[in-house]
């Protein structure tokens, strides 16, 4: 129970990782489905490979990218703690504060990389399930609109703001990087 009250005390790495995950691999599924080209003879599992290919190396990506800026937060803030304590820098090392410190941490990596993986399952799919290309196009999109709506949602409760406010800036999003990239699958 304490886990998952962390997973989602750190949400602003869920969206950040769904957010990558859905949009980046629905940007390489369209651009990679094209209906034009030689691309377009490629099946639909292998664009459904090559997207979740994408989403796995952006999940550890995220990952890697949270535990150094999440260290390097983490350790300034420590050395600023030490400096007002007027001890000696690394003496807090080993102290309840410094593993609170890597707890958080390795929260953020687990966070950010989970988040983003389980996001770019989302338009992969589809087409590694579905044999039509175009039925498979339109159920990646619908899906990613959806998770991402329901993202939209998520961040307009968890910022208070005004949730419709922020699911329609969630999708506009969505849709420029789906119209850029079948625009791009559209080219070869």
């Amino acid at each position: 129970m304490k886990f998952i009250k962390e997973f989602f005390g750190m949400s602003r790495y869920i969206a950040l990782g769904t957010l990558d995950g859905i949009l980046a691999v629905m940007g390489i599924v369209l651009t990679s489905s094209g209906i034009s080209g030689s691309v377009s003879h490629m099946p639909n599992y292998v664009i459904g490979l090559t997207g979740l290919s994408g989403g796995i190396a952006l999940a550890m990506s995220n990952a890697f990218g949270s535990f150094l800026g999440e260290r390097a937060v983490e350790t300034r803030t420590l050395r600023e703690l030490e400096k007002k304590m007027l001890v000696e820098k690394g003496k807090l090392d080993g102290t309840v504060i410094h593993e609170q410190a890597k707890h958080r941490i390795y929260m953020s990596v687990f966070v950010h990389g989970f988040s983003s993986f389980i996001g770019a399952f989302v338009p992969a799919l589809p087409f590694l399930l579905l044999n039509d290309r175009i039925v498979a196009t339109m159920v990646t999109l619908l899906l990613s609109m959806i998770s991402l709506g329901l993202l939209g949602i998520y961040l307009g409760v968890v910022a208070k703001e005004n949730v419709l406010k922020t699911c329609i800036e969630v999708l506009a999003l969505g849709t420029l990087i789906g119209l850029i990239a079948s625009f791009l699958g559209a080219l070869h």
